[in-house]
């Protein structure tokens, strides 16, 4: 058991950046297609009454977060990425022993 909580704290800084990376990556296909669907829900005739807010949203956005094929990542990003990653983890690893102890507290009483 010890071994493989070695060898998982040695590898969790490589996990993390590779995972930042590959999260940046999905959230610029997301960003893409959510482009892509509301200019296409803008143009529908079956949503044409909410044609004006897609039109609104699609052009924020655009202004806000530029083009999503403009979008270029450097390794600062995946590194902001990955500390965000590993803190939530963190985080919620902390939220699971509290509960257990609140849980171990209630058992014995």
């Amino acid at each position: 058991m010890y071994i493989i909580d070695v060898v998982l704290m040695l590898l969790q800084p490589t996990l993390y950046i590779f995972w930042g990376g590959l999260t940046l990556a999905h959230f610029q296909i997301l960003y893409q297609y959510a482009l892509h669907w509301l200019t296409m829900a803008s143009k529908s005739e079956y949503t044409s009454p909410f044609a004006v807010y897609f039109q609104t949203i699609t052009a924020n956005l655009e202004r806000v977060m530029g083009a999503p094929n403009a979008m270029k990542f450097n390794f600062t990003h995946v590194l902001l990425a990955s500390l965000l990653i590993a803190a939530l983890v963190s985080v919620e690893k902390l939220r699971i022993i509290i509960d257990r102890s609140i849980a171990m507290k209630y058992k014995t009483q």
